[in-house]
């Protein structure tokens, strides 16, 4: 009878051991879940709505301290704190223009903390061959500013108006001198639009980078150039340069003085508005809620009008675009200069290729 007894207590002993045993193992279970899922769980209150950001956000600038990509990235970031109430951390990574913070970025997490602050170059990557990667692999949370090209001599210039170049380049085809950056630079890209409307043909000479170019055409070591606008402004405003022409539709506040391109050549109108540009991105696959604080936050940002004073001393044109309008207009800006590099030879491969369409 006792030894029943026993066995009984054994067996009731070891079902309750087993259930134990499963309770613990669904305890372990849950934890590896909840490990996994913390980076989908951490910006969401109880009642499901996104509370974001949690904790301070990383910006990655493409180009060097001290460039224009940088001034409007980092004077944006005390608005962005403003509205958001988290501190924007800037750490620049230039390189492969544009290339190494463009794969950084990509790196991380699709959450919304890591925000790329880049300029137009990535558009081109594809065509040119230096990446795999562009807009296209994120997500356009504001397009601050654009700015446009000027064409520039030096102030005892031969040429006083854009016809006197343009006459001389198509007189002496190769031998006018032109300062450029290298392949797929903003000078080498705003030429090719001109030799493809007007029918041009300069001889290239390349320094590193646009501030070389303006010193080469101070130094009488070329004719002229064509850079941005935050790059010659200040030259231009204290007449060390004079604008023979803008890339723009109407004139440009601060280089008034200087004409617009489509007043002598028309067919510029098929192609602008269009220059290089300035924005936020984060990496596609971010939750839609946090991409639409982050766009809301960012327009109101980009709207201060201190902000919007500091663009303009910089010599950019203020834009603040969001949305599917800041998409549409950096593929615009991948599709005309695309077009642009291949129609002049700079590429061999066809935009064709990357299902880039032609759009003029």
């Amino acid at each position: 009878m006792k030894t029943k007894k026993m066995i009984s207590l054994l067996l009731v002993l070891a079902l309750i051991a087993g259930v134990l045993a499963g309770c613990s193992s669904d305890t372990t279970d849950t934890s590896n879940n909840q490990d996994l899922e913390t980076t989908t769980t951490e910006n969401t209150e109880n009642n499901g709505s996104v509370e974001f950001p949690t904790k301070d956000l990383q910006g990655t600038i493409m180009w060097a301290a001290g460039g224009i990509n940088d001034s409007v990235s980092r004077a944006l970031g005390p608005y962005i704190q403003e509205e958001l109430g988290k501190t924007v951390i800037f750490t620049n990574r230039p390189g492969a223009a544009g290339g190494i913070a463009t794969q950084y970025v990509n790196e991380q997490s699709a959450d919304g903390y890591n925000i790329l602050f880049g300029a137009e170059n990535p558009q081109i990557a594809k065509i040119m061959g230096t990446s795999n990667l562009d807009y296209s692999d994120f997500i356009p949370i504001n397009i601050f500013s654009t700015t446009v090209g000027v064409v520039s001599v030096r102030s005892d210039s031969k040429y006083k108006t854009m016809e006197d170049l343009v006459n001389d380049m198509l007189a002496r085809p190769g031998e006018v001198t032109m300062a450029v950056t290298g392949p797929g630079g903003y000078p080498q890209v705003a030429d090719s639009m001109l030799k493809s409307i007007v029918g041009t043909e300069a001889q290239y000479v390349t320094f590193d980078g646009e501030a070389g170019a303006l010193t080469a055409v101070l130094g009488e070591h070329v004719d002229f150039t064509i850079t941005t606008l935050g790059s010659s402004y200040e030259m231009l405003r204290s007449g060390d340069l004079v604008g023979l022409a803008v890339y723009h539709t109407e004139p440009v506040e601060g280089i008034e003085d200087v004409p617009v391109i489509i007043d002598s050549y028309p067919k510029f109108n098929d192609y602008l508005p269009w220059g290089p540009f300035y924005g936020a991105f984060v990496k596609n696959g971010t939750p839609q809620e946090i991409v639409d604080i982050l766009t809301e936050a960012f327009e109101r940002a980009v709207s201060n009008p201190d902000y919007s004073e500091m663009t303009k001393n910089l010599g950019n044109v203020p834009l603040g675009i969001g949305g599917q309008e800041a998409r549409d207009f950096i593929d615009n800006y991948r599709s005309v200069t695309s077009w642009l590099l291949y129609d002049a030879g700079v590429t061999e491969s066809s935009p064709e290729e990357f299902g880039i369409q032609r759009v003029n």
